[in-house]
This record gives structure tokens, C-alpha cells and sequence, in this order.
């Protein structure tokens, strides 16, 4: 369908909006072509990595603010690892904790140290003050490995660890899982988000040879890399922006789907936008910051997996160009068409919304996902669109750094999961 009609076209209308717009469109369809092309490698499952003999030492490091309630499955499950006890330390930094956080990981056996710190408050000084005491310990540790409090960890987990350090690897990201996928519509929808990511973002690019992004928990680092780039992060997503500045040196993101974790996922709707305007903020934080570094790094250094990560964290100026050439379409098509603008055609919108239905159903098969969760998938939608405003207000208010902590109660075991 085209508005196009050369007998209405007006004379002497003004060219510049009419290449602008085009320009526009050809970047919506760059930005959808571009993506499935991505996509495809997430179909192929990548090769396990040669089982080797465990030598990696290994400090566990689980930030922690007021987890009574679910930080004991944890260390619990950590105490489980099919991998030599004498080779990984349980590490707890209870961060402005007012609950019994520290005295629940101490029960469960884990060293733990109490930080109260009222103006340095969030996840990252948390982390940075932990990695300062256990260089200062005099151990030798060959990686760190973080969870968040609410996490349930795999058995093979540090024995896969092992093994990608092993084969080369530097930053590694594990598969990341729900604990409470079929709680509401709301956690069934961070699920869903989170197993299409799995694939069709971390496993897709790993496939490519791409670098892939630090999900938050669930993520291990050699220590040669912490000296190296240091963990002086300073913005709402700091798993992404130690990507962003590893890259910057030369370390690449890899992704090991052997193994999994598990984490809560929030189920009120109100929670959940909360929760992703900062996600949303922190990456327009570490794509202002870090873009134009990577992008000149790529330059000088011909680097073709750097100018693709710079792409990638272009995502949220994806979303709002694809939304405002879409209203653009809708609004004000007929009157645009007399200057001789041709609307954008309905293949890019039409592939995107066949992938947001296909791509879950795909990824239920693949990775054989629990089912019950899948009920709730008719009220996806309404959960995929919010993140439009919610993108749209974090690009707005780019310097907001507020942290505001995600409150965690299901305290559930390994056993108890449902699968």
C-alpha cells in the first residue's frame, strides 16, 4: 500500500524531509534485517567445550542487600558444586543490610563481610569493595564468579567455568533461568524475556563471533582481566558496562549454555517497570559513555566485533527510531505522501511482530522449557510494548542513578523447581 499519488505530489515542496524520512525508514529496515540475520545463529546449539581436569581456583562472590529470606538455597546449592571444595571460597558482602543477611550466610557457611556505606550505595561499590578484601586476603584466585542473592546455581557450574577458562576464554556468561516462571503473567513475562535472550541474543552472537553482554549474575571473570580493566563502574547496568570497557581491551564476552542459574523474577507489573527503566537508564548510561570509545577504538584498530557491539548498544535509539517512523506512517502518511514520501513497507513490521510469536514458541522446543508458562503468553504484548515508554523515559533522563533495590521472598531449593 503506498500514499504516493504523483498528481497530488506538491510542486516545489521542500526535498530535505522527504530524504530524511527515507533515510529513516532505510535504517528501520537495516535495524529488523540486521537483527533476524543475528537471530539465525541462535538456531545452532554451539559446541561444549573439551571436559578438563579442575585447576581453576575460584572466588564466589554474592553481593547481598537485606536477602535474608532467600540467600541460604544459595550457598546452599554452591556447597553442592561438582567440583573440588578446596578450590572455590563462598564470598558475601551484606551491603547496608538492616535484616539478618549477614547472620543467615554465616549459618550457611559462607565468609561474609558487613558494609554500611550511605552515600555509595547499589550493586557495583558493593562488588568493588569486595574484590579490594580479597585481593588484600593473599590468596591466589585464577577467576571470580558473582551471583545475586536470589540465585539457585547448577551443579556443573564451576566445573563448566573451569572448563571455558580452560579453552581460552575470559568472561564468560551462563545461561540465565527463572525460579518462578508461572507466579504471574508479570514473571512469566521476565521469563520469557530471558530464555529469548538466552538464545537469540547471547547463544546468536557467541555463534557469530560476536561479543556478548554480562547478564549480572551468573558471570565469571578471570582475575588477569579484573587487574587489567579493573571494575571502576559507575553506572545502573554495570554488567554491561564491564563488557563495554573489557572490550575496549581486547576481551570478548563468550556465552556457556551447559550450565544454568536460576533467579526470582519479580511478578507485579508496577515492580517489573521499576526494575527495567533502570535496566533501560543504565544501558543509555554505558552506550552514552562507552559508544564513541569503542566506536574510535574500531577505527583505529580495524576491528569489525567492536563496531558491532557499538551497534548493539545503540538498541534503545533502535526501538524509538522504529516507533516514531511507525507513527510518522500512521499519523501524518497522506500528507507527507504530496511532498513524495513513500511510507515504510509492511515486511519489517510484519517479520518483527511473526518473530515476537515465533520466537518463544521456538525456544519452548529448543531448550525444552516448562509449558505452564506459556498460558500467559496472549499478555506478552502488553509487557513488550511498555518497554517503548519505558525506553523512551530513560533516554529522557539519562543521569538518574537511583538505586532502587528488588525486594526477593521464594526461597526455594533446586528440588523444587518445576520443570
Amino acid at each position: 500500500m503506498t500514499y504516493l499519488d504523483p498528481a497530488a505530489t506538491v510542486v516545489g515542496a521542500p526535498v530535505w524531509p522527504v530524504w530524511l524520512l527515507r533515510g529513516l525508514e532505510a535504517a528501520v529496515v537495516f535495524v529488523v534485517v540486521y537483527n533476524l540475520a543475528v537471530y539465525v545463529g541462535g538456531l545452532r546449539n554451539p559446541r561444549p567445550v573439551p571436559r578438563t581436569t579442575p585447576r581453576t581456583r575460584f572466588a564466589v562472590l554474592i553481593p547481598a542487600h537485606n536477602e535474608e529470606a532467600v540467600i541460604g538455597p544459595l550457598i546452599e546449592s554452591l556447597g553442592r558444586q561438582a567440583y573440588p571444595r578446596h578450590l572455590y571460597d563462598v564470598f558475601v558482602v551484606a551491603d547496608n543490610c538492616t535484616d539478618g543477611t549477614a547472620a543467615a550466610a554465616r549459618a550457611a557457611g559462607a565468609h561474609v563481610w558487613e558494609r554500611f556505606d550511605d552515600q555509595r550505595r547499589g550493586k557495583q561499590y558493593a562488588v568493588a569493595y569486595a574484590l579490594e578484601r580479597i585481593a588484600s586476603l593473599g590468596r591466589r584466585y585464577d577467576a571470580v564468579v558473582m551471583f545475586d542473592a536470589d540465585n539457585l546455581v547448577e551443579p556443573n557450574f564451576l566445573q563448566v567455568m573451569n572448563d571455558h577458562l580452560a579453552a581460552g576464554e575470559k568472561i564468560i556468561q551462563a545461561y540465565v533461568d527463572a525460579k518462578n516462571p508461572d507466579d504471574s503473567w508479570v514473571s512469566a513475562a521476565f521469563a520469557f524475556s530471558f530464555w529469548m535472550s538466552n538464545r537469540w541474543r547471547l547463544q546468536a552472537r557467541h555463534n557469530w563471533g560476536l561479543c556478548g553482554a554480562l547478564a549480572g549474575t551468573g558471570m565469571c571473570i578471570a582475575w588477569d582481566v579484573l587487574e587489567r580493566v579493573g571494575w571502576d563502574v559507575h553506572t545502573l547496568t554495570e554488567d554491561l558496562e564491564f563488557s563495554a570497557k573489557a572490550l575496549l581491551h581486547g576481551y570478548v564476552t563468550t556465552f556457556a549454555r551447559e550450565t544454568r542459574i536460576y533467579d526470582e523474577k519479580v511478578t507485579g507489573f508496577v515492580a517489573s517497570c521499576r526494575q527495567r527503566v533502570r535496566w533501560a537508564r543504565g544501558n543509555v548510561q554505558v552506550m552514552l559513555i562507552h559508544a564513541p570509545r569503542l566506536l574510535w577504538a574500531g577505527l583505529r584498530q580495524l576491528d569489525p566485533v567492536k563496531f558491532e557491539f557499538v551497534f548493539d548498544l545503540t538498541r534503545p535509539l533502535h526501538l524509538v527510531l522504529t516507533t516514531v517512523v511507525s507513527a510518522l506512517s500512521l499519523a501524518a502518511g497522506p500528507e507527507l505522501a504530496r511532498w513524495g514520501w513513500v511510507p515504510l513497507p509492511d515486511w519489517p513490521v510484519r517479520l518483527t511482530a511473526l518473530f515476537a510469536v515465533v520466537g518463544p514458541l521456538l525456544v519452548l522446543v529448543l531448550d525444552r522449557l516448562p509449558l505452564r508458562p506459556y498460558r500467559f503468553i496472549p499478555l506478552l504484548p502488553i509487557f513488550q510494548y511498555s518497554w517503548i515508554v519505558l525506553v523512551l523515559w530513560a533516554l529522557l533522563t539519562p543521569r538518574n542513578r537511583q538505586w532502587v533495590p528488588t525486594v526477593h521472598t521464594r526461597a526455594m531449593r533446586l528440588g523444587e523447581l518445576s520443570r
